[in-house]
């Protein structure tokens, strides 16, 4: 493009905010040939989000830009500050569900989104169906792909209006029996890709600092769970910094911490440590995740395995004991922080739907006592 990132952002945001206001006047969604209800809802219904993140984002660069081809050269648009600015911008005062950075994500530095970049890839079939969109969007005068921005925005306000029936206010509680049973069954049921566990640990030793006066700062814990510890600059998922400057590093995972993930966390900590200050890592997870060929503590222990890593010791705790001694020793003031946080988080409008509606009939079945 050849606007100023200013100019190019400011329309982007005046042609997005048209398609919403005429679409929020709209009662029913159509799709012209040789776009189809069929496949743009394969979009919606898929877990990944950035599929349909980085079709709403080529779809209005090319309205801007009737040159713009993304099967040649996708970042010509400068997708990142496309969709970072204008785009997640409107998307948040409309209530819509997004990702930080869903259009990267599964771009993945390709420049081509074609068929070869849908077929080098691993999943669904999601991204064959985004190439195909990008080849009618390709092909379609600007009469066309107009009709279809409108449509496909309507969709988008679906989803907006989903998530909002699916709000749900909590009874506050500092039970901490009631909190782990909580905690214990989100991750077992809906852990959404690890987002769940690393959001309720990093916030508990948040809270449970915050709760004994400690200057202790947790951070990590919010950051997308899709951004890898080295592109982010992060020494861990979690991490504490105390007083005295230094450091705690925490991996959290309900998948099994194989050897490519024991690598990923080394080649992290050690681009973080310059100064090879960190010697341990704490990896919180369940017994069944632990590498194979460790040396594995007995079954009822809290501590399930240490690893030797090069010049760093990993020690895996088991996720529900940890959660578990956490809640007990918190201050009854940190617990109900606790739980209005984790409250919060679920009504936020990115909290994908399964934990949503898995959260609201889990209340159901266990009212709360109010402790």
């Amino acid at each position: 493009m050849s606007l100023s990132a200013e100019a190019r952002n400011a329309k982007i945001h005046v042609l997005l905010a048209g398609f919403i206001k005429e679409a929020k006047g709209m009662k029913s969604i159509e799709y012209s040939t040789p776009f189809t209800k069929e496949e743009v809802e394969k979009l919606f219904i898929s877990p990944i989000w950035g599929h349909r993140e980085i079709t709403l984002t080529i779809l209005l660069a090319r309205l801007l830009d009737p040159k713009f081809k993304a099967s040649e050269d996708f970042y010509h648009c400068n997708p990142r500050a496309v969709y970072e600015g204008p785009i997640r911008s409107l998307l948040v005062k409309n209530g819509i569900p997004h990702k930080k950075s869903g259009p990267l994500n599964v771009a993945k530095n390709s420049q081509k989104i074609d068929e070869v970049w849908a077929h080098n890839k691993r999943g669904d079939g999601m991204a064959l169906v985004v190439a195909n969109l990008v080849n009618k969007i390709e092909s379609v005068p600007p009469a066309k792909l107009q009709a279809f921005a409108l449509a496909y925005v309507q969709r988008y306000l679906l989803e907006a209006k989903k998530v909002a029936k699916l709000r749900f206010k909590i009874s506050p509680t500092e039970d901490p029996i009631f909190l782990y049973k909580l905690c214990s069954d989100l991750i077992t049921n809906v852990p959404d890709g690890g987002a769940i566990p690393q959001m309720i640990v990093g916030m508990l030793l948040e809270d449970f600092h915050g709760g004994h006066g400690s200057k202790t700062e947790v951070s990590g814990h919010l950051d997308s769970v899709s951004t890898t510890n080295t592109t982010s600059k992060k020494a861990g998922d979690v991490m504490e910094k105390f007083e005295d400057s230094s450091q705690r590093i925490y991996e959290i995972t309900v998948k099994a911490f194989t050897a490519d993930r024991m690598m990923e966390s080394y080649e992290a900590i050690k681009a973080f440590d310059k100064e090879n200050k960190i010697t341990e890592v704490f990896v919180i997870c369940r017994k069944g995740d632990i590498p194979e060929d460790t040396q594995k503590q007995p079954s009822n222990s809290y501590l399930l395995a240490t690893v030797e890593y090069q010049d760093l010791l990993y020690y895996f705790v088991d996720i529900f004991e940890w959660i578990e001694e956490k809640l007990l020793f918190m201050t009854m003031a940190s617990r109900g922080k606790f739980y209005a946080y984790l409250g919060s988080y679920v009504n936020q409008v990115s909290t994908s739907e399964k934990v949503k509606r898995y959260f609201r009939e889990w209340h159901r079945q266990h009212p709360s006592s109010g402790k």
